[in-house]
């Protein structure tokens, strides 16, 4: 059976078994027969419309044959923007904000990690913010890292403040996680782009993996309330990565039953043969509350064999993912030649030879008392750019 990956709006992958699966693709080309002489003239405006329609197999993981090993639980800051969006926009937070540092001054936020979290003696990670010094600091009781935020006027300048100062902080002898006393052996910082500005979003990822990392933090002081940037608690840690046909079920049931995008996927205006051109106006991978919208399918991935794009001299195949090319492309930019990136690709939803991108409209499974497996139907349909609320 092939195996088909439907991506999550976080990058999480569900793959399936389809059995079978068919392609529709329909173009709009209104004819308009002449009078007398008998003759169609017709106009092409390029309108087309498509879905995929796959027969799948839900069906038991086999846990021996995979890494069944436990998920990390991680936690973002953007710094980019406000957590408040009244009005229904996101409010800008320091680069082009309201927000200075004397704002943040005092302040702080908590976050938990696996080992502290185990036990309510044992205290969180405080961050504290200090305006008056560009130098940051640390204490053991309660685990304080000091972040110098003296003289900062961007919002990557104050995540890179805040990583840079978490990197450094060591709260011995207090433990804050099972190996050491360290921030860094509680938690990984790794740095995004924001939703308004760029290299302004930190992710803190739990170091010790399993469900015990999902947690209700970071926690702001109260006189943070009116500067809180936007947020998402500790989640996504699970104690094993192996599933059942029916946890598969239940998953997909979350994912087209009430998914959230919450922001925009994908480009439109433009042709995507060259992702790192110009050529689309519009390309977007934002969403506004990581949390709530990470369960949202944005793109699929279709394995199939070629043989124009392998490199044996056999003839052998090699493994491409189906593609979808639209807006302002030539012909050689669309066809199977140049679909040469490996099966293996990470899927992104602003480059098309990555995939395709778009959603899940509909799903039917039927389930038969006795069986350990689910039959049903998926249906796929392309979306070069999408917008939910």
């Amino acid at each position: 059976m092939t195996k088909v990956r439907l991506i999550r709006n976080d990058g999480a992958v569900l793959t399936v078994d389809a059995t079978d699966y068919s392609v529709n693709v329909t173009r709009s080309v209104p004819v308009m027969p002449v009078p007398v002489l008998g003759e169609r003239y017709a106009i092409d405006l390029n309108m087309v419309t498509a879905d995929f329609k796959l027969n799948v197999i839900l069906a038991d993981d086999d846990c021996a044959s995979i890494a069944n090993a436990p998920s990390a639980a991680s936690a973002n800051i953007d710094f980019s923007a406000l957590a408040n969006a009244d009005g229904g926009t996101r409010q800008a937070y320091m680069t082009s904000g309201a927000v200075s540092v004397d704002d943040l001054h005092g302040n702080y936020f908590e976050i938990e990690s696996t080992y502290t979290g185990e036990n309510t003696s044992r205290a969180p990670i405080r961050i504290q913010f200090d305006s008056s010094t560009a130098s940051h600091s640390d204490t053991n009781v309660p685990p304080t890292v000091t972040v110098g935020i003296q003289g900062i006027t961007t919002d990557d300048g104050l995540a890179a403040a805040v990583k840079a100062a978490c990197e450094a902080a060591d709260f011995n002898p207090r433990q804050v996680s099972t190996t050491g006393t360290t921030f860094s052996s509680a938690f990984t910082i790794t740095v995004s782009n924001g939703v308004l500005t760029n290299n302004a979003r930190l992710t803190f990822t739990q170091t010790e993996a399993g469900f015990g990392g999902n947690n209700a933090t970071p926690v702001f002081n109260k006189g943070f309330s009116s500067v809180i940037p936007l947020y998402d608690e500790f989640a996504g840690g699970s104690n094993k990565s192996c599933r059942s046909a029916g946890d598969k079920l239940q998953d997909l049931i979350a994912y087209v039953g009430n998914a959230s995008l919450l922001g925009a996927s994908g480009s439109a205006l433009g042709g995507r043969a060259d992702p790192d051109d110009s050529n689309s106006l519009i390309e977007a991978d934002v969403s506004l509350s990581d949390k709530q919208t990470a369960d949202y399918i944005v793109g699929m991935q279709i394995p199939y064999n070629s043989m124009i794009t392998s490199t044996s001299a056999n003839d052998d195949y090699t493994e491409r993912n189906l593609i979808m090319i639209t807006g302002r492309s030539d012909a050689n930019q669309q066809d199977a030649l140049a679909n040469n990136l490996d099966v293996g690709v990470v899927f992104d939803p602003t480059n098309k030879y990555t995939g395709i991108a778009g959603t899940v409209v509909a799903m039917a499974f039927n389930y038969i008392a006795g069986e350990n497996v689910y039959e049903g139907s998926l249906t796929f349909m392309p979306v070069d750019f999408i917008v939910g609320s």
